[in-house]
């Protein structure tokens, strides 16, 4: 059995006038947000041994301030910015490989990419059951889905979705 962790950054400030878009920053909103699903985790007794979070800025403040306890394998990948939902995918795979006793990741990315992953790997059968989910997957929210495959062969359509948590759900 394994587990994926699918986490949207928290709610990010407009770019600047002349701003990269990779370099978005927290706003007090997201930040807030992210605290709080770190403590849900906590108290849910949730926590990953691999994260993988993409390298822009928003992404890794996302992952500070939700505040893992440790220990747990840290990667960056720039491919959770850049990438397509196959990019997401396949970090997920590489993760199960380069770490065969892991059951557990976590990817701190970006939509419509989470969104697009969580649906096709949530399968069919099991429509997810939180309203929020349907109508998009927001800032700071957290999927996590369950496998009976091992993380390097886990397929689309081949998951259940475990929890959901949305900064609306976290009050």
């Amino acid at each position: 059995m394994s587990q994926v962790y699918l986490l949207r950054h928290a709610k990010a400030v407009w770019p600047s006038p002349g701003q990269k878009d990779f370099d978005r920053t927290l706003d007090a909103v997201g930040i807030e947000a992210a605290k709080m699903l770190g403590q849900e985790l906590k108290r849910s007794g949730l926590k990953p041994e691999i994260v993988i979070c993409s390298t822009a800025i928003r992404a890794q403040q996302t992952l500070e301030y939700v505040n893992l306890e440790p220990p747990f394998i840290l990667e960056q990948s720039e491919k959770l910015f850049s990438g397509g939902p196959d990019a997401y995918l396949m970090a997920i795979r590489m993760a199960g490989l380069e770490h065969e006793t892991a059951r557990s990741v976590m990817l701190v990315g970006h939509n419509p990419m989470m969104e697009d992953l969580a649906i096709a790997l949530a399968g069919r059968g099991q429509p997810p059951s939180h309203p929020d989910f349907e109508s998009g997957f927001p800032t700071a929210g957290l999927a996590v889905i369950q496998f009976d495959s091992p993380l390097a062969e886990i397929r689309p359509g081949t998951g259940t979705l475990q929890a959901f948590f949305s900064p609306s759900t976290h009050h």
